[in-house]
């Protein structure tokens, strides 16, 4: 009944609606003047609540309100008319409508600034500025520094006699703040503005904002940026008093090696410029070397080469004040770990690195059929200096218990005392996740398990099934057309073997099948026990299986009672027959219930009480019904519970004046002022008029509350 009323906004001679209280704030966007909002509430308290002082004589209802300008309001147009400062406020109190906040600025290369409205309004009207200087909204030009000293936009006022000049007072309206660099070096502005003036390095040697550049120490050098003053002649020079910029150094972390570099160690015997830029470049610029490099007197091997400093060639603990564990990710393996700890309880780091071993970018992964020929650990693990790779694969490849679905479980430890890992990685079984799953018919035909699991060599896939399923589990099946449906395993095997169904009854896993109940009725699936015989018949005992439950339908608040039914009638009286359950069913419209259709075919007044006449007995809810009218009508409620207070019954508005379900259709003011829909008693001596002004609030609720 959604659209009962979509017609309404048609109808331009019904003022009636327009007191109704689902009315709210209405917002306005201007092009110049940002949104203006428009208070119904507030207007009709003030014209005792008269929609129609407004309506249609200033606003349209049904058509779209063009546009008014501010000079045409002045002139009585739309707003004007009672804003003339005698009915209403001026419309020269801008701020009553218009809100006003905040502008902030973007200033080419300057970043933001920001215009406060509250602090000028306390002295000068919108007038002033507005339309003069400002155009209001976001298309005004930008204008410069230069042309507001010539006295364009702010430094119309901003010239030193009506306000502060826009000459020399740079920090009034633009916020200045300390800037941290890289490296710990920070600029403040603070400092330097009690030497200079913002025009001494804006924008000669610095552009502000986003298109700012970064200048590295060899450019200062050549005296750019902070080197124009910094040159040992008008400031401290940028090459040498490298502490006065960069107050906090700090220690380097390198995270991938676990080593540390001090700066306050080094700091203590050498000056910056010993190491930068000639032996390191700083900042973004900076270059990661290896410990080849290192060792070929590159980077920290420029010292460290056992004249000047320790070498870096095998005094590793020096620089990497930690080890850790490694662990490596095998595609077909999973995850091996490398323990330093243990390893360094035997061995110094130069043993392995990095005539074993490169680290670093230079590392790579060996496989096992190199390391068997000594490369990496094989180099040691040759089974003369340890343990050799070639066997002794649980050493390193940790294993573990094996959970498959359907709880069958594989055992490692176990099949570890009989067999080398090599009997079948990777013959029958490929580590990792790219190893395939097999069913059980494929493993009674020799693969994965069933290679030596085929009543022999091990006991048979294909009968001892709890030898590897450790327990069963309770099946759910999701039937599209009945809900779920439970298979018991817990009450099934106590009963059966497993092979009593499995796999000759039902395929497992990826190969079993659904099947239908016709199917199962020709003795497939469960119907191979289920035939009345062996078992209950699965044609006769739906609910054995299939659970039923009551079914509400929402939009009618209708109840079917499966429980109620039952008692009478068999699940195939109905299914499928009448009808089709789950998603393939069909409603049905009252009109065909009427005509034997769906619920109708036994509620026909012979089998069961007629479905016509008797509405409570199945429709035991009734609920308020909101109908949604678009536009600025207002959404109207029609209460159930009201109009059954009065002593009305569904019969004598259904069908004869409002038509349920499907059939019902919109129905417009005008139809209803003629006596159709609510207007049968809403016009005619029986209820309050559809035409009675005063009563619209009646039916067009501000909120929507629910019926119990």
């Amino acid at each position: 009944m959604r659209r009962l009323f979509i017609l309404l906004v048609l109808l331009c001679a019904l003022p009636v609606f327009l007191y109704a209280k689902e009315y709210k704030v209405v917002t306005f966007k201007t092009e110049t003047a940002g949104t203006v909002e428009f208070n119904h509430d507030v207007h009709l308290a003030r014209l005792g609540k008269s929609c129609t002082a407004c309506h249609n004589t200033l606003y349209n209802v049904v058509k779209k309100n063009p546009s008014v300008t501010m000079a045409e309001m002045e002139k009585g147009k739309s707003c004007g008319a009672c804003h003339d400062k005698k009915k209403a406020f001026a419309l020269a109190d801008c701020i009553r409508c218009h809100r006003v906040k905040d502008v902030p600025i973007e200033i080419p290369d300057f970043g933001a600034v920001v215009f406060s409205h509250n602090f000028h309004l306390g002295m000068y009207s919108c007038g002033e500025c507005h339309n003069k200087l400002f155009k209001p909204g976001p298309g005004n030009p930008h204008v410069s520094m230069a042309q507001m000293e010539r006295g364009a936009s702010c430094g119309t006022c901003h010239d030193g006699k009506s306000a502060f000049t826009v000459k020399e007072n740079c920090t009034k309206c633009h916020a200045v703040k300390d800037i941290p660099f890289s490296a710990d070096a920070q600029f403040s502005h603070k400092v330097h503005l009690a030497m200079y003036g913002c025009g001494d390095c804006h924008s000669k040697l610095f552009v502000a904002g986003p298109n700012s550049k970064r200048y590295t120490m060899q450019e200062m050098a050549n005296g750019r940026s902070c080197g124009a003053c910094h040159d040992g002649k008008t400031g401290f020079s940028v090459q040498g008093d490298c502490g006065k910029c960069h107050q906090g150094v700090k220690e380097v972390s390198f995270k991938a090696s676990d080593a540390l570099f001090s700066h306050k160690f080094h700091l203590t015997i050498y000056r910056c410029a010993d190491c930068h830029s000639g032996i390191f470049v700083g900042g973004a610029g900076s270059k990661r070397f290896t410990m080849a490099d290192m060792e070929k007197s590159r980077s920290c091997g420029a010292c460290h080469d056992s004249n000047i400093a320790f070498s870096v060639a095998g005094s590793c603990n020096k620089c990497h004040t930690s080890t850790k564990e490694i662990t490596f990710d095998i595609k077909d393996a999973g995850k091996v770990t490398f323990s330093h700890d243990f390893h360094k309880g035997m061995y110094a780091c130069g043993d392995c690195h990095n005539k074993v071993f490169r680290t670093g970018s230079e590392s790579r992964h060996y496989s096992m059929a190199e390391m068997e020929k000594g490369q990496s650990c094989g180099a040691c693990h040759d089974g003369k200096t340890a343990f050799t790779v070639a066997g002794n694969c649980g050493k390193c490849h940790p294993v573990k218990e094996i959970t498959f679905t359907d709880d069958a479980v594989f055992s490692h430890t176990k099949h570890l005392e009989m067999y080398r890992c090599a009997d079948c990685h990777n013959k029958l079984f490929k580590a990792g996740p790219d190893n395939t799953r097999h069913t059980m018919g494929e493993m009674e035909k020799g693969t994965s398990c069933g290679a030596c699991h085929d009543g022999n060599t091990g006991f048979s896939v294909k009968g001892d099934c709890n030898r590897c399923h450790k327990t069963t589990i309770e099946v759910t099946f999701k039937v599209p057309e009945t809900g779920a449906t439970l298979f018991s395993h817990k009450f099934h095997t106590g009963m059966y073997k497993c092979t009593d169904c499995h796999n000759s009854i039902f395929a497992t896993g990826k190969a079993a099948k659904r099947y239908k109940m016709v199917d199962m009725e020709q003795g497939r699936s469960c119907g191979a026990c289920h035939d009345a015989k062996t078992a209950f018949s699965v044609k006769e005992n739906c609910e054995k299986c299939h659970p039923v439950k009551e079914v509400r339908f929402k939009e009618s608040g209708a109840l079917f009672s499966h429980k109620f039914h039952i008692a009478a009638y068999r699940c195939n009286d109905c299914h499928d027959k009448i009808f089709s359950p789950g998603l393939a069913t069909r409603r049905a419209t009252m009109p065909d219930m009427e005509k034997g259709k769906s619920c109708g075919a036994c509620h026909d007044g012979k089998s069961a009480f007629v479905s016509s006449e008797n509405c409570a007995k199945c429709h035991t809810v009734t609920k308020a019904v909101r109908y949604e009218i678009p536009g600025t009508v207002g959404n109207a409620l029609f209460s159930h519970k009201v109009h059954m207070s009065r002593g009305y019954t569904c019969a004598d508005c259904h069908k004869k004046l409002i038509p349920t379900g499907v059939e019902r259709r919109p129905v417009t003011m005008k139809q209803m002022e003629e006596g159709k829909s609510c207007g049968s008693c809403h016009g005619f001596s029986m209820a309050f008029s559809v035409k009675d002004q005063s009563s619209c609030d009646r039916c067009h609720q501000r909120r929507f509350v629910p019926e119990n």
